[in-house]
C-alpha cells in the first residue's frame, strides 16, 4: 500500500468503518516513538498506521498507510495500555471533515512493539514521508518561526 496524506487515508478508513459488520472490534492505539506520535487503527481485517508530528499546540502534520492485516494477535497488543479519550478532525475535499472520537489505548510500549517487531519494513518510508511534509511546510517563513517557537517550548518543558 502507498503512503497517503491523512485526508485520503481517513477517507479510506471511514469507508471501511461504514461497511464494517462488527464496529465493536475496531481499536485505536497511540504512543510516542522518539519525536513522532504513532497511531494504529485496526478493524475490518486491516491495520493502518498514522505517523504524526505536532507542529503547533493541537495541530499535527501526519501521513499514514495500511500496514498489515488486523488479526486476533494484533488486537491483543492494541488492547494493552491505558484507556484515554481521543478525538480527531480531518478536513476532506468538498468542505467537509471526518470527525472521530472515542476511547483509545495509550501505550508507547505497545506502539513501539508494533513499529519495531511487527511492522518495521514500513517505518522508514513513513518517517521519510513525514519529514518531507514538515520540510515543505518549513519553507514558509511564518510557519517556520511558529514551528520553531513551539518546538523550543516543548524542549524547555522537559528540562
Amino acid at each position: 500500500m502507498a503512503i497517503k496524506n491523512i485526508s485520503s487515508l481517513m477517507g479510506n478508513m471511514k469507508e471501511s468503518y461504514d461497511k464494517s459488520k462488527d464496529k465493536s472490534r475496531w481499536r485505536v492505539l497511540a504512543g510516542m516513538n522518539r519525536e513522532y506520535h504513532d497511531t494504529f487503527i485496526g478493524g475490518e481485517n486491516k491495520l493502518w498506521q498514522i505517523k504524526s508530528e505536532e507542529v503547533k499546540p493541537g495541530e499535527f502534520v501526519a501521513v499514514g498507510t495500511e500496514v498489515s492485516r488486523y488479526d486476533n494477535d494484533l488486537e491483543k497488543i492494541m488492547k494493552d495500555g491505558s484507556p484515554v479519550p481521543f478525538g480527531s478532525v480531518t478536513p476532506q475535499n468538498r468542505g467537509i471533515s471526518i470527525i472521530m472520537g472515542g476511547i483509545q489505548t495509550y501505550s508507547s510500549d505497545s506502539s513501539n512493539l508494533l513499529c519495531k517487531e511487527l511492522l518495521s519494513n514500513k517505518q522508514a518510508a513513513l518517517e521519510q514521508k513525514l519529514k518531507c511534509q514538515v520540510n515543505k511546510m518549513m519553507d514558509d517563513p511564518t510557519f517556520r518561526k511558529k514551528y520553531n517557537e513551539h518546538k523550543d517550548r516543548l524542549r524547555r518543558a522537559y528540562i
